[in-house]
């Protein structure tokens, strides 16, 4: 399959516009919370990480080890990428857990209270090193096929 001038395996394509779209979710969920539209905020963003982390981080994975073998990958500079990914992964987890933790319902809205600030200042965070894993996911993508 060919993308951006690359000749890539179908599986690299679909994970490289997958997490590009996780990307764009992740933005439309962040719209809606600034929106005030706590629980469509609360549906999207839950989708799009569960989405990220049970499909394309295990294909990410099975596709580096059928092709690299066991880690550490000689002559790649994945480090930095998968530790950050690691990192990532226990930020959105604690992020996930301040939403249930601090959210209010009433009358079937959703909203975050004044304690809640620390969901919110969790979700910042993960969506910019979300943002920095995938520019260097992009850059990695970017040194072996282009």
């Amino acid at each position: 399959m060919e993308l951006l001038g690359a000749e890539l395996a179908p599986v690299v394509a679909f994970m490289l516009i997958g997490e590009i779209a996780v990307f764009a979710v992740f933005v439309c969920a962040w719209v809606l919370a600034r929106l005030h539209k706590g629980r469509y905020h609360h549906y999207v963003m839950l989708a799009a990480f569960l989405t990220d982390e049970l499909v394309f981080k295990p294909l990410m994975t099975l596709r580096a080890l059928e092709v690299y073998g066991p880690y550490p990958w000689p002559g790649t500079n994945i480090a930095p990428h998968l530790w950050l990914d690691i990192g990532v992964t226990a930020l959105g987890v604690a992020t996930v857990v301040a939403a249930f933790r601090f959210r209010v319902k009433k009358k079937g809205n959703m909203f975050m209270p004044p304690k809640g600030r620390i969901h919110r200042l969790l979700g910042y965070l993960f969506i910019s090193l979300w943002a920095a894993t995938l520019v260097l996911g992009i850059r990695i993508f970017a040194g072996f096929y282009l």
